[in-house]
């Protein structure tokens, strides 16, 4: 008898077809892993999440805006499908098979761009406010509009930014016309064993053996971190929560740049069933939104030109593996035709020199023109 040998695919065969067909869909490496998943919906209907103890046993891939009273909605895809590196035929022919969307991202009109002299006005009226006690720390990012029609260069420009953040969360998402890729080196919460983490992630210098050495980094970016470890470790007291590991701060790399990190380690049972809770109180952290929290999102939202939608929110896979991997979404673009939307952004404090503050947003950008300007 004839034995009969059924063709293994790529994950990113089945990628190709989910961006030629606009499927519903997210492809997404952990960070410091090589493996590579593909969460495809079989339909179009997103799943809106208002209250994260809503989400089904068998999960999906969350994604999350920044903001979520500013008309931006949670949703979920659904894991129809989870590919991980390779899939049969039958499942690549199932995937081909599904309905196409007729959204094709035209209908999302591009964020507005921040000028130069208009982000260091706003930067100065925001040191003016710290120095006058309103706040201790706003973080306050703007956007650049980079030409070029992207969409399809998405799976190429994928695979470089896995190369490039070896130690980052690299997604590429489509959902009702958005689509967004980036690589986050900021986790919100995540399960490890029988373990929570989360960290607290702030400050940025361009990597170098001598910024490696966190004696060198001065008072506002060490201030600028400890706000947000404080904000971390509040957010830990009021859930009650004592038994926790706190580690750093110490620098980390993330590719061409250096942050300072604070790590905290949770014992899983010492969280039960507060984990939507404790979601929801660490979103946003003052490493993208400031202190006081509240305040300071009115502020933010006041200012800003543009909308954040889905930029400094937070995305990730849940419950698949029975894992939770969420992760802050920085160093992202949201793709649009004939252009792209990069979001950068940084912390200011009342030591803050506002030159110095865009020159840090304008090297955060550079790591995204960098991976653009590889498949030019």
């Amino acid at each position: 008898m004839e034995q009969v040998i059924k063709k293994a695919y790529s994950v990113f065969d089945a990628l190709k077809t989910a961006l030629q067909k606009k499927l519903t869909f997210a492809i997404y490496r952990l960070p410091g892993e090589e493996d590579v998943s593909l969460v495809v919906q079989k339909d179009h209907h997103l799943q809106q999440v208002d209250n994260l103890t809503g989400i089904p046993a068998k999960g999906g891939f969350l994604i999350a805006p920044f903001d979520k009273d500013n008309g931006q909605k949670t949703y979920l895809i659904r894991p129809d499908f989870v590919v991980r590196n390779s899939l049969d035929k039958d499942t690549f022919n199932s995937i081909e098979a599904l309905s196409p969307s007729g959204l094709n991202g035209m209908e999302h009109i591009p964020p507005a761009e921040t000028s130069h002299d208009e982000y260091i006005n706003l930067l100065n009226d925001t040191i003016g406010a710290i120095q006058g006690g309103e706040y201790d720390k706003v973080v306050l990012s703007h956007v650049k509009i980079h030409p070029g029609e992207y969409f399809p260069e998405l799976k190429k420009i994928f695979h470089i930014l896995c190369a490039t953040y070896p130690n980052a969360f690299v997604y590429l998402f489509r959902i009702q016309g958005h689509c967004w890729v980036g690589a986050t080196p900021e986790p919100l919460l995540c399960s490890r064993d029988n373990e929570l983490y989360t960290v607290s992630l702030a400050g940025t210098r361009p990597y170098s053996a001598e910024n490696a050495d966190i004696a060198n980094w001065n008072k506002k970016e060490r201030m600028e971190q400890e706000y947000v470890t404080r904000y971390v470790e509040d957010v830990l007291k009021r859930h009650n929560i004592q038994q926790y590991r706190k580690s750093g701060p110490y620098t980390k790399r993330a590719g061409r740049l250096l942050h300072l990190r604070t790590d905290f380690t949770i014992p899983m049972e010492e969280v039960g069933k507060k984990i939507p809770s404790l979601i929801e109180s660490l979103h946003p952290t003052s490493a993208v939104c400031g202190m006081p929290m509240k305040k300071s999102l009115q502020f933010i939202k006041s200012k800003e030109k543009h909308h954040r939608e889905y930029y400094a929110g937070y995305l990730g896979p849940v419950g698949i593996d029975k894992e939770l991997r969420l992760f802050v979404n920085l160093r992202c673009m949201k793709v649009l035709e004939g252009q792209l939307a990069l979001y950068v952004g940084g912390g200011i404090t009342a030591d803050s020199v506002a030159e110095d503050e865009w020159e840090e947003t304008e090297i955060k950008a550079d790591t995204l023109l960098s991976i653009l300007h590889q498949i030019q």
